[in-house]
């Protein structure tokens, strides 16, 4: 049986409550942001008031800066 295959049948198991709240947190999941460089970086959105500095900013991606310092190396 193939992984799709196998996910159809979990799919044909579910709820359509257990069904939304899976397909919500899948949404969640591959929602992309941008951060202020221009780079892509898959996150989950993020609580109201987290997305922010103290001063009000935009926060950074700090993910995706690790990520180009590592790549640097």
């Amino acid at each position: 049986m193939t992984t799709k295959e196998r996910l159809h049948r979990r799919v044909d198991e579910l709820s359509d409550r257990e069904a939304e709240d899976t397909l919500r947190l899948l949404d969640t999941m591959q929602e992309v942001r941008v951060d202020t460089n221009g780079d892509k970086s898959e996150m989950a959105a993020l609580p109201q008031g987290w997305g922010e500095t103290l001063t009000g900013e935009p926060m950074p991606n700090v993910a995706a800066a690790v990520r180009r310092s590592r790549e640097m190396h």
